[in-house]
């Protein structure tokens, strides 16, 4: 946990102060004492030679009235020692009390001052346990040596050494309070600064870079630092934002490439993936920086993805499922692959749809051709018979027709889907069209006893040529399968939100479930052989298809074998806006 900068050093300061005031006047109290002892021994030993001399002229007078005298002229106490040591008198002891002392072991300063050295001490008397200072000297008097002392009590010169000290103790603390304040002051303005600039690098750590810029402090090294701090922070909300937009920038172009994209770490773990390789792979969610191994189920997929971080390149085209897909890997410079996934489905149907195409157009026009090449050669022999001309002369008019229906339907087909034709927009309404595409082929029509009808009617928004081709195409197909007598035709047209939709119904002979999904294709015949009695290209339904693509339509079949077909397929409503206007 964090301590607050201030409160600790105001707290740090304040112990020191304390401390360095005790000190003080400890050290006070010590000094001050030590002058004050020297003091009164000085003051001491002029008062020691005057009691002397007063002494000597006293030679009549008492020992405790001398004393007693003395300690009242100049305030000590006064004592007097024979030369054995033994107390003769005292200025604190009545007459006759002095005998009572015995305090010989401790009268160093009498002993000295009776080998005439001037005794001086400082210790604790017997008499009362006060400290005193004594000083003593030797005298003559009464035709004998004795020893005159004089005591001063220590305990007023502690006590005023004490208050000395804690004066001297109290200017220190004041002194050291003024600094404190003045460091507190100091220290809070940059501790602040300081503060609020760990607090951006904090932020700027985390990847905030909002908030406000650090003001910058009176002091000029943490001015310095901040203004550092400020910089930092721009050139680091520029960089990543810069940053920040190529990243998405790239990222968004990886989810609009409609090629998968995997890039791949060091040890071969998803670091990103674009939605249209999650498609292809069949992914429902992949999480970041999963292993590709336990992504990708296709075995040989697998290892290839997973040995492209180490493989500089490799380039492979499998099959995942129902999908065709080219698979390029690139080893990145810094490690780690890019990995390009093409779904190459639509083109190799697409190659094997124009293979088809070039072999079954081939085989079209191949077949009427060749029945008027042999029918011509049989014409020209003059030994034919006329009834036999004329039916081989018939068989070349109808491949003749049939040939040039078959290059109109294949011209038909490579406008729409060259993009040459573009459908026109306008009002029709679709009961009159399939009316009047029915009663043409009813004219054309030799024998038979089909029946048609229209249910319901709507006004479709569209090209009305295309619409009656698609009905033309629809009805000529239901015609070739439901019987000559019986059979039904019904155009059921309803409006269906913003589309009118048309169904063809019939009972024919219906298509197989099989064949259904290929109907649309082109030269796909569910009877080959059939259609190309009745003379059909096999190019009808691909037509339709593209005819209602381009008008912004669909077209759909429903069928079972043996209970007939229903194709359907809608155009944009009169009114309303087309979901789609596609060119063919």
């Amino acid at each position: 946990m964090r301590v607050p900068l201030r409160p600790a050093v105001l707290g740090a300061g304040t112990v020191a102060v304390v401390l360095i005031s005790a000190v003080a006047w400890s050290v006070a109290r010590v000094v001050g004492t030590g002058m004050m002892y020297r003091e009164h021994q000085q003051h001491l030993e002029p008062a020691v030679r005057l009691g002397a001399e007063q002494l000597r002229a006293s030679r009549d007078i008492r020992l405790d009235s001398i004393a007693s005298a003395l300690a009242l002229a100049t305030g000590y106490r006064v004592s007097v020692f024979d030369a054995q040591l033994s107390l003769l008198a005292d200025s604190d002891l009545g007459p006759g009390q002095a005998d009572t002392i015995v305090d010989r072991a401790r009268r160093a300063e009498v002993a000295a001052a009776l080998l005439r050295v001037d005794g001086f001490a400082r210790r604790v008397s017997s008499l009362d346990g006060l400290p005193y200072l004594f000083s003593a000297t030797r005298v003559y008097w009464g035709g004998g040596t004795i020893v005159i002392r004089f005591g001063a009590p220590a305990n007023p010169i502690r006590e005023a050494a004490s208050a000395t000290a804690v004066w001297v103790a109290l200017a220190v603390a004041a002194a050291g309070l003024v600094v404190l304040l003045f460091l507190h002051r100091f220290v809070r303005v940059g501790a602040a600064s300081v503060d609020n600039t760990r607090i951006l690098l904090q932020r700027l750590g985390a990847g905030q870079f909002s908030g406000p810029r650090v003001k910058l402090s009176k002091i000029t090294e943490l001015a310095r630092l901040a203004s550092a701090a400020n910089r930092v922070r721009g050139e680091m909300e520029e960089q990543v934002s810069r940053v920040t937009r190529e990243r998405d920038e790239l990222a968004h172009l990886m989810d609009e490439v409609a090629e998968g994209l995997i890039a791949l770490t060091d040890d071969a773990r998803i670091l990103r993936i674009n939605p249209a390789a999650t498609q292809l792979l069949g992914l429902v969610e992949v999480l970041p920086f999963s292993p590709i191994g336990s992504v990708v189920r296709d075995p040989e997929l697998r290892d290839l993805l997973e040995s492209s971080v180490v493989r500089p390149e490799a380039r492979l085209e499998l099959t995942v499922g129902d999908r065709e897909l080219e698979v390029r890997t690139k080893r990145g410079t810094e490690g780690g692959s890019v990995v390009l996934l093409v779904d190459m489905t639509e083109i190799r149907r697409l190659e094997a749809v124009r293979s088809d195409f070039v072999a079954n157009a081939s085989h079209e026009l191949k077949t009427p051709l060749t029945v008027i090449r042999a029918a011509a050669e049989t014409v020209l022999d003059e030994g034919l018979p006329e009834d036999l001309r004329h039916q081989f002369l018939h068989s070349i008019e109808s491949n003749t027709v049939r040939l040039q229906r078959l290059v109109d339907d294949l011209l038909d087909l490579s406008r729409y889907e060259s993009g040459a034709w573009r459908p026109e927009r306008q009002p029709f309404s679709a009961e009159r069209v399939a009316w009047s595409v029915w009663e043409e082929l009813e004219a054309k029509r030799a024998g038979g006893d089909v029946g048609f009808r229209v249910e319901g009617s709507g006004e479709g928004s569209g090209d009305e040529a295309a619409v009656y081709q698609v009905f033309r195409n629809l009805f000529e197909n239901a015609l070739r399968y439901v019987p000559e007598q019986g059979g039904q035709v019904i155009v059921d047209i309803r409006a269906d939100g913003e589309s009118l939709r048309i169904s063809v119904r019939d009972n024919g002979t219906g298509i197989p479930a099989a064949s259904l999904p290929r109907i649309f294709e082109r030269f796909y015949r569910v009877d080959a052989a059939r259609s190309r009695e009745e003379g059909g290209t096999g190019l009808g339904l691909a037509i339709v298809r593209h005819l209602v693509s381009s008008m912004g339509g669909t077209v759909v079949a429903e069928s079972t074998w043996g209970s007939g077909t229903t194709i359907t397929f809608t155009v944009p409503l009169h009114g309303a806006v087309p979901a789609r206007m596609a060119s063919a």
